[in-house]
């Protein structure tokens, strides 16, 4: 008996931990490409220090991005492999605009 609250009690957090990431999944859903690429590029501009000159070329890079992504996903041509090198060339494009030290640290993007 002793063991049924733990059981409940981790139920319940999972429960609402799953919850939580459905209801963010459904407002990116909810989105534009181009809010999306925003605050994609609002997220980068604060972890890599982007200048306002780099901050308007990575958002155009994002949006393409996001744009190739989305009509991948609506004609059903998508692939993992074409996934992953959409997102390779993505990288590579956004390496050209970044400075050696903001490159460090976008290794985990």
């Amino acid at each position: 008996m002793k063991k049924r609250p733990w059981i409940i009690g981790i139920s319940a957090v999972l429960l609402i931990f799953f919850a939580a990431k459905g209801i963010g999944w459904y407002r990116w859903l909810q989105l534009s490409s181009a809010e999306k690429a925003g605050t994609i590029t609002e997220k980068m501009s604060s972890h890599l220090d982007l200048t306002e000159e780099q901050k308007g070329k990575i958002y155009a890079l994002n949006l393409e991005k996001v744009t190739a992504f989305e009509s991948a996903r609506q004609s059903g041509q998508h692939s993992r492999k074409g996934w992953k090198q959409l997102r390779e060339d993505w990288k590579n494009d956004v390496r050209g605009v970044l400075t050696p030290q903001q490159q460090k640290k976008f290794w985990h993007y």
